[in-house]
């Protein structure tokens, strides 16, 4: 089939990414389509109203929303009806179905996931934790981590860290390094969930190859040669295994895969001492 065109109006009275997620997860199953994004954040005036009709007027295609306010829903959907926008509400089958179940009303809070209450500042702390032991910085004030991630170069070990850290997590990560024992003593006699993230030697040698040319790094023949990786990879399997430590190979995974595989260990690891 040839390429089609979209456009696609991404509405909140929000920051929008909870709009920009559901769409991004949606149109991931159609691989030729080509999305034109026009995204419309902190609708909640008659004047914002404004601006998005004549933009839908401009580019019509389709409107994906995340809207409280009764009154602009009801705006926007009767613009989209006279125009023959198809849109919806991502949040509807959910939150109808919550309303069943509870028994409660929702409460109409635009950005309610964003408000500044204690989860919210717990995430914050985590991602500071985060960036604070990060390749292997701070290692002696590891009893405040909730899990460490130990892996070779290339492994997404940061991204990864990153990404649970903005799950609340607070996570520490460490880089093998060839020819470095791993600090162990910093790990023994804490209750402390640790895994390994490994990768294919042939890709982890393609990725560094392309690490050094964007570093114009040509002075460590020994980072992108596939024997040394190899041994690298041996190495840190042999570490994993004598300690028990859950592995993970990250060849074909995204960062968000490799995030979820952890938390399935970690939470066998918590439920198994709870």
């Amino acid at each position: 089939m040839p390429e089609q065109t979209l456009h696609i109006h991404l509405v909140s009275d929000s920051t929008g990414e909870t709009v920009h997620q559901v769409a991004r997860a949606c149109l991931a199953q159609f691989a030729d389509v080509k999305t034109i994004e026009h995204v419309w954040t902190l609708v909640r005036t008659p004047a914002h109203l404004e601006a998005l009709f004549e933009g839908l007027n401009r580019n019509p295609g389709i409107l994906l929303m995340s809207i409280i306010d009764q009154n602009l829903r009801s705006n926007i959907e009767k613009t989209c009806r006279s125009t023959g926008v198809p849109a919806v509400s991502v949040l509807d089958p959910v939150v109808n179905m919550l309303t069943t179940v509870l028994g409660q009303a929702m409460t109409n809070l635009p950005g309610g996931q964003r408000r500044l209450d204690t989860a919210y500042f717990a995430r914050m702390a985590a991602v500071d934790f985060a960036v604070s032991h990060d390749d292997g910085m701070n290692m002696g004030n590891l009893k405040k981590a909730d899990m460490l991630i130990v892996g070779i170069s290339r492994t997404s070990k940061t991204p990864t860290s990153m990404y649970l850290a903005h799950r609340g997590y607070k996570v520490a990560n460490y880089a093998l390094v060839p020819k470095v024992p791993f600090p162990k003593h910093y790990v023994d006699g804490l209750d402390l969930f640790v895994v390994g993230l490994t990768n294919d030697p042939k890709r982890l040698s393609q990725i560094r190859r392309t690490r050094q040319a964007a570093m114009q790094d040509n002075a460590n023949e020994d980072y992108a040669d596939i024997d040394q990786i190899t041994d690298e990879v041996r190495n840190a399997r042999r570490l994993f295994a004598s300690n028990g430590w859950p592995v993970i190979d990250v060849t074909r995974r995204s960062v968000e895969e490799t995030a979820a595989a952890i938390l399935q260990y970690y939470t066998k690891w918590t439920e198994a001492r709870s």
